[in-house]
This record gives structure tokens, sequence and C-alpha cells, in this order.
């Protein structure tokens, strides 16, 4: 088979899904695949059609790769690829409608809304997180305390961004639960040396410490597998996943966000918990390819 691996991009994710599709790129090779490298930065769907592969590794962080944009151009066109399919891609994308979706199955989610526009905003419960609705690898992700707080961050990132998530803030464990074609992958938690989990401590080695698996009683393990599963089902999953959380300390996971193109370089989260499952890189990047063949 040739594969194309489309990667790069215009968004805050872009270095990041460089490095990915890097790794993908040869980690296929090594498996034997032939493999050309896109990088979707202008006329990605061209640049696809003219490579005449026979599937595409959507390795494309962020933006049209993960909103569901580049799924359903490729459906129009009838070309595979990994992963999920655009509605899946475009709700998971979207953390408003995520929260509202489950929200509706009674999966814990503190409280949140959306704001639209800046000026004297009702919140009154603190400490809060302020993020994009639509941006991954934690950028602009903003703790407030007071209400002061929470009108400077709204005026500052409003001139950014069109809307905004606001949520409670809740403390505790983080952790994050990776899904490998419907297999849950071991629970990872994460602790960051500083601050918490942002751009810097998920990209620079050393910055965060990764417990796997995570230790956690056996019932809280298998309450925080169980609504990952849950929750990749109720958007329609296909191929990889995964799911942030945290776990009070009531031992309640709350979920923070669904991720449905993880990274894969060398901090990522994915790829850690595949290798302690008994997945290598090049294992783990082959079966995440046979998601391919639900569309052929």
């Amino acid at each position: 088979m040739k594969i194309a691996v489309v990667c790069g991009g215009k968004t805050n994710e872009r270095e990041v899904s460089l490095r990915t599709g890097k790794a993908v790129c040869n980690a296929l090779s090594k498996k034997g695949y032939d493999v050309c490298k896109i990088d979707c930065a202008e006329r990605c769907l061209e640049k696809i059609i003219e490579s005449k592969v026979d599937a595409v590794f959507i390795a494309l962080h962020g933006g049209d790769g993960e909103n569901g944009t580049l799924q359903a151009a490729l459906d129009m066109f009838s070309i595979p690829y990994t992963g999920s399919g655009k509605k899946a891609s475009m709700l998971a994308m979207d953390k408003f409608l995520t929260k509202i979706l489950l929200s509706h199955y009674n999966i814990p989610i503190t409280k949140f809304a959306l704001i639209e526009e800046k000026g004297d905003y009702s919140w009154n419960c603190f400490p809060a997180v302020i993020k994009p609705r639509e941006e991954g690898s934690s950028a602009d992700v903003c703790f407030v305390y007071n209400k002061k707080e929470l009108q400077q961050t709204i005026n500052k990132l409003l001139n950014r961004y069109e809307t905004l998530l606001i949520e409670q803030a809740i403390f505790g464990k983080e952790l994050t639960v990776s899904i490998l074609n419907g297999e849950i992958l071991p629970i990872i938690e994460i602790k960051p040396h500083h601050g918490f989990y942002n751009y810097h401590n998920k990209y620079t080695l050393g910055s965060t410490e990764y417990i796997i698996p995570a230790a956690l009683p056996e019932i809280i393990k298998k309450l925080c597998e169980n609504i990952a599963l849950k929750i990749y089902k109720i958007l329609n999953c296909r191929g990889i996943a995964r799911i942030d959380m945290m776990l009070s300390e009531g031992n309640i996971p709350y979920i923070l966000e669904v991720n449905t193109i993880p990274g894969m370089t060398e901090t990522s989260l994915f790829p850690k918990a595949a290798d302690v499952k008994g997945y290598s890189f090049e294992d783990m990047t082959q079966v995440i390819l046979q998601s391919v063949n639900e569309r052929l």
C-alpha cells in the first residue's frame, strides 16, 4: 500500500504535527509501506489526490485535520483514512458540544458555559478554567481565581478566538485513557513538575512525570476505563482516541476533553501507553492503519 502521512498545517500545533508526521513516516517505512509525507500548510486535498495513494494516515493536529473538515473531503473523494470520521471529529474538537453531549449521557463533567462576547460576564464559580472552544495542546488555557481575572482573560482571549469555554476548575489526579481500535491501553497519571499540563510541560522532555500504569484502586481504574470506552462509543470514534480526565478527591473522574488525533512525538502520551501494553511504535502505527479497513 502507498500511504500519505498528512501533517503540519497552519494551527498552533503545526510543529507538534510535523514531529508526529515524521515519526509515523519512519515507523510505516520500517514496516515496508510506500510512504509519502504531505505538509498541509496549503493545497492539502489537492496534494493528497495528486499523490494517488491507497490511504491517508492523518497526523494533522487541530484545525481542519481534527475538526472533521479533512475527513469530509476525503469521504467525498472516497479516499480511505485513519481515525474517526467527520462527525466524531467535529464533535470531539468542539469542547462545548462535547460537554453538552456527555452531560446528556450522565458522564461526569463540571459546570461549564460558552463565552461569545466581551463585557461583564456573569460567573461565580472559582477557580475556573477558560480555554478556546476549538484548540488543542492546551493552547491559551488560563486559570482564573476572581471576577477581575475573569474579565481580563476573556477580553484578551476574545481578541484571538471567536468563542471560549469556561469551566469550573477541578484539582486532583490528572489521568488520560488511550484507546486503540477499541482496546483500552494502560491509564497514565500526569504529574507536571511545575504548574499544570500546559504546552511547555507537554512537549519539553523532563518537564512532566508520567506514572504508567496509574496507581489506582481496581474499582476506580475500571470506572475510568468504562467511562472512556463509553465516550469512545457515544462519539462513534474509530481507530485511536485519548480521553483526558481529572480524578477528584472524591474519586469522581471528571472529563476534560476528547482527542481523536493524539500526538505521536517522543513525549506523547499515546505511544507511552501503547508501549506499556506491548506495542512497539512501529506496531502501533500499523494497528492504527488497520482502522482504514473499515472504509475499504
